[in-house]
């Protein structure tokens, strides 16, 4: 019978960390090689793996994370990069990584993941249930003080170092976007996405020190991610991005707006689909993770 071999946290292990991206590779088209050597991944990512031989053939990542929800902040974990080698699947890898994390993690308040669809009966084997994310819009003609400041926003270069320390300063000492929901300390996948999928959507309002990250497309704005150090007010924020020929704001957040009327609905077709485990911490349907905080 074939013997496995436990392994983890052994990213500054040259050899392992190549075979797990080899993997990562083969797996997503993710390169997390290219990422550690960039310096993005820090010591709340941490890999469980399995070895055959000297190679990395399954693996469950944890992401350790404060979570704000509902005013109140939780020590979380996200799971990401489930995979196995094609030639070592039902063997139950995947099974023993599983269990000995979320043994190793049962004092956490939150633990929770992202799967695609080809995979959603699998994690209800281990406690997870499905929890239905929110759409949140708002009808621009409601707002009626709209502050656009040419002079005050100004579009990020991270090829620009001044402006690449703007956003890891930023970024390491952010705030909650909402009391209602908001991943925290979630530095690396942070910082991964504005160097990468959000890189031309960076803009810093000046005089408040505050990064907001949107796109604008066809008189629709989509509000992904605001940063700051500081406690701001949404509704002020709102006033300062959009301009009189916006006709929706799509927020990408659960808002904490006192202003505007949102419209809501529940998505329940997503590109990911939110799981969470049974028993600590749960979550209601209709929040709304940040793109920024998925790994």
């Amino acid at each position: 019978m074939e013997q496995f071999k436990f392994i983890t946290k052994y990213m500054e292990n040259d050899k392992y960390r190549k075979s797990f991206n080899e993997l990562a590779i083969k797996t997503f088209n993710i390169d997390f090689d290219q990422w550690f050597k960039e310096g993005f991944l820090d010591e709340n990512y941490i890999n469980y793996s399995f070895l055959s031989g000297e190679k990395v053939v399954a693996n469950v990542s944890v992401n350790k994370f404060c979570i704000m929800y509902n005013g109140k902040m939780n020590k979380a974990i996200q799971l990401g990069t489930v995979m196995t080698d094609e030639e070592y699947r039902n063997k139950g890898l995947i099974r023993k990584l599983m269990d000995k994390i979320l043994k190793e993690y049962e004092d956490y308040d939150l633990i929770y993941l992202f799967a695609n669809k080809s995979v959603l009966d699998f994690y209800p084997k281990f406690g997870f249930k499905r929890v239905i994310e929110g759409k949140y819009e708002i009808d621009t003609k409601q707002i009626v003080d709209i502050q656009l400041n040419k002079d005050n926003i100004m579009k990020l270069d991270l090829e620009n170092d001044e402006h690449k320390e703007i956003v890891k300063k930023i970024a390491q000492k952010r705030v909650p976007t909402s009391q209602k929901l908001c991943a925290i300390k979630d530095m690396w996948p942070l910082y991964l996405y504005c160097n990468y999928e959000f890189r031309e959507e960076l803009y810093y309002l000046k005089q408040e020190k505050i990064i907001v990250i949107l796109k604008r497309e066809n008189d629709v704005v989509e509000l992904y991610d605001i940063l700051s150090e500081n406690h701001f007010d949404l509704d002020s924020i709102i006033s300062q991005v959009i301009k009189k020929e916006d006709k929706r704001l799509k927020l990408k957040f659960v808002p904490d707006s006192t202003k505007y009327t949102v419209d809501f609905e529940l998505m329940d077709k997503t590109e990911d689909y939110l799981f969470v485990l049974e028993g600590k911490e749960t979550l209601c349907d209709g929040v709304l993770f940040t793109k920024t905080s998925h790994t």
